[in-house]
C-alpha cells in the first residue's frame, strides 16, 4: 500500500471510531448536540493516544489504526571528505 494511503488510513480510523461513540452515546444517552460535539474529538484522542501508547509496546496492535506504521525509507549513510591538505 501506498505510504500516503497508510497515513491517512491510520488518521482516519480514529476518526470513525470516534464518530461510532459519539453515535452509539447519542442513542442511549440522548445527549444534546453540544454535548455531541465535545464527545467526538475526546472519544478520538483516547482511541488514538491508547493505540499509539500499545502499539509501541506490543506492535501487532497496528492494525487497530487501520493499517501497519510506514516505515521510514532508509538513507543512505553521509560519507565526509576530507578537504586535500595544501
Amino acid at each position: 500500500m501506498n505510504p500516503v494511503i497508510k497515513n491517512i488510513v491510520r488518521t482516519a480510523t480514529p476518526a470513525v471510531v470516534g464518530a461510532v461513540v459519539t453515535y452509539i452515546t447519542k442513542l442511549s444517552a440522548h445527549i444534546s448536540p453540544s454535548t455531541q460535539a465535545i464527545v467526538f474529538p475526546i472519544a478520538t484522542t483516547i482511541y488514538y493516544s491508547a493505540v499509539r501508547l500499545l502499539e509501541q509496546k506490543f506492535p501487532k496492535l497496528s492494525w487497530l489504526l487501520g493499517a501497519l506504521p510506514v516505515k521510514a525509507a532508509p538513507t543512505e549513510p553521509k560519507v565526509i571528505i576530507p578537504a586535500p591538505k595544501a
